[in-house]
């Protein structure tokens, strides 16, 4: 099983080995701070030392300021709104603007959708001649079963609770020229996993990700495990929070 929580999981490994690293192995030249009082008789303590810090260059503080507006700008919990920048990476359609729905959702970072994609590649997922048949479970924006289309996909099912997230899905694969390589599922995908109609000749990549705070991952890998619809080589991808 692939998944970009392996991905996101060794990221935040490294950002909090440089966040624990003491400014003791830092060079000289590099520390921010200067101490000015002289130490007590029992040595250097905090009520002693005053610091004194360097002023910030202007190119900082107006990076600081531009990094301050856009995060004031993103969207909070329970607000509507929609992402922005959501293109397709690679393949026929690629630089394509993907339209987004109506309702909060948290698509698949362009890196890790990125990083996932060069790894389907090289596990030649893709390569002619397979023909490889998708599922895009909690489609969202369908920016992955879009990315799947044009790399090379034969067919994608989009699913998702949502009936406007599957119409934003649609639409997108349409923009891309996928018109008739798609189609949607407006159900739960517990059921659209178990559902033999949607079998056709079967599944060869199942991509699922779940809004995370909102699904049970032991019920979603019960209904992955007993669903009839996966080839016996399906490439099941499952994004998960890296806490788990």
């Amino acid at each position: 099983m692939v998944s970009s929580a392996l991905l996101l999981a060794a990221y935040a490994v490294v950002c909090d080995g440089f966040q624990r690293a003491p400014i003791r192995d830092a060079p000289t030249r590099h520390r921010r701070v200067q101490h000015c009082a002289e130490p007590s008789e029992k040595g250097w303590s905090r009520a002693d030392a005053k610091i004194k810090q360097r002023p910030i260059p202007r190119h900082r503080r107006l990076a600081n300021k531009q990094a301050s507006r856009k995060q004031s700008e993103r969207l909070k919990p329970g607000e509507k709104g929609t992402p922005t920048k959501l293109r397709v990476i690679a393949g026929t359609a690629r630089g394509r603007k993907l339209e987004s729905p109506e309702t909060l959702l948290r698509p698949m970072m362009g890196k890790v959708r990125e990083a996932l994609f060069s790894t389907l590649v090289s596990l030649g997922v893709f390569r002619a001649p397979r023909q490889v048949r998708h599922m895009d479970a909690f489609c969202g924006s369908g920016s992955v079963g879009v990315e799947a289309l044009s790399r090379g996909g034969a067919g994608c099912v989009f699913v998702d609770l949502s009936p406007d997230a599957c119409a934003v899905a649609a639409r997108n694969a349409e923009t891309c020229g996928f018109s008739n390589k798609y189609e949607t599922c407006p159900r739960d995908v517990a059921a659209a996993l178990n559902d033999e109609a949607l079998r056709g000749p079967g599944l060869d990549l199942l991509t699922l990700t779940p809004p995370y705070e909102e699904i049970d991952y032991d019920e979603l890998m019960a209904s992955v495990a007993s669903s009839p619809l996966l080839n016996a080589d399906c490439v099941v991808v499952v994004e998960y929070p890296v806490e788990r």
